[in-house]
């Protein structure tokens, strides 16, 4: 398996926030990686207002010893996992990033925000500045994760969403490495807008059955040529039409999936698959994390 020295995850506190360290903390551990949390003081938090000045590292201080009691108590439940905490002070996604450097992290984890009734990223615009810096996959969590899932400590079901694009391979790369490290069932699904399908269709009215046939049977054969042949036996393959987000989101509840997959600045046959976009759309429905991969990320 791929060594992974270490396994970011970023967190402001928060109740939602929080709710990322159990399945960072689960996958470090499957991946035999270091867990380190960090928690960024952010820099305008700490500067003068009017007669008050707050004492950077005093804070830095008071912050890590409170900080660390809660990530001992959530924490507790899995054994086996080494984890330190980073705490600094700054601009949170350049902190984080400076921070997934330092410990050659693998992957970075975060979690999401509700705020003004719009699901929003993890400090508002941080998520989307990360995403265009890392040189690791992204995984993103949901603040207002369900219940059944909020407390997830397994994955034993992944779905990687595949346009044929180099994003998306690359995502399909990470899908099969923690589906081989979990031991987890693995779906490659591809998603046609319904108006590209029909538009498709009515160019031969009098053969739409075949038509149609022969698509699913080309877009299964291009998904199974992405799927390594020591695992090809146990992973499935799906063809979907609608909204992207809202197919994926649709068929990831109906089969108990854990975990999606998916690029995230792919331009290929299906959609484009950016931050914005399906991720993003997925993201806000709040229902499952998703582990963001772009072609230019490189795996450890």
């Amino acid at each position: 398996m791929t060594s992974m020295p270490a396994v970011v995850c970023a967190t402001d506190l928060s109740e939602g926030s929080n709710k990322a360290i159990p399945l960072a903390a689960y996958i470090a551990k499957g991946l035999g990686s270091k867990l380190v949390v960090t928690h960024i003081i952010d820099l305008p938090a700490v500067t003068p207002y009017g007669e008050t000045m707050v004492d950077p590292q005093e804070l830095k201080v008071r912050v890590e010893q409170s900080t660390k009691t809660q990530l001992a108590d959530i924490l507790a439940p899995i054994r086996g996992v080494e984890w330190e905490l980073h705490i600094s002070i700054g601009y949170p996604a350049k902190e984080i990033q400076n921070v997934a450097g330092e410990v050659s992290a693998g992957l970075v984890v975060a979690a999401t925000h509700v705020r003004s009734g719009l699901e929003r990223l993890l400090l508002g615009s941080v998520s989307r500045k990360l995403m265009s810096t890392l040189t690791v996959p992204f995984l993103i969590v949901p603040g207002s994760l369900p219940a059944d899932r909020s407390a997830l400590h397994r994955i034993e079901s992944i779905m990687i969403a595949c346009d044929f694009s180099r994003d998306s391979v690359m995502a399909v790369e990470w899908g099969v490495l923690l589906a081989r490290a979990f031991g987890a069932k693995l779906t490659v699904a591809t998603v046609i807008e319904q108006g590209q399908l029909d538009q498709i269709l009515t160019m031969d009215p009098q053969k739409e059955h075949a038509v149609a046939d022969r698509l699913l049977e080309d877009l299964t054969g291009k998904l199974r040529a992405h799927i390594p042949d020591d695992i090809k036996e146990t992973a499935s393959t799906m063809v979907l039409a609608g909204q992207p987000h809202e197919e994926l989101n649709k068929y990831a509840i109906l089969n108990h999936v854990d975990l999606i997959v998916m690029g995230v600045h792919g331009r290929g046959f299906i959609e484009n698959l950016m931050v914005g976009s399906t991720t993003d759309r997925l993201v806000r429905l709040g229902q499952f994390p998703v582990l963001a991969v772009c072609g230019s990320m490189a795996r450890k």
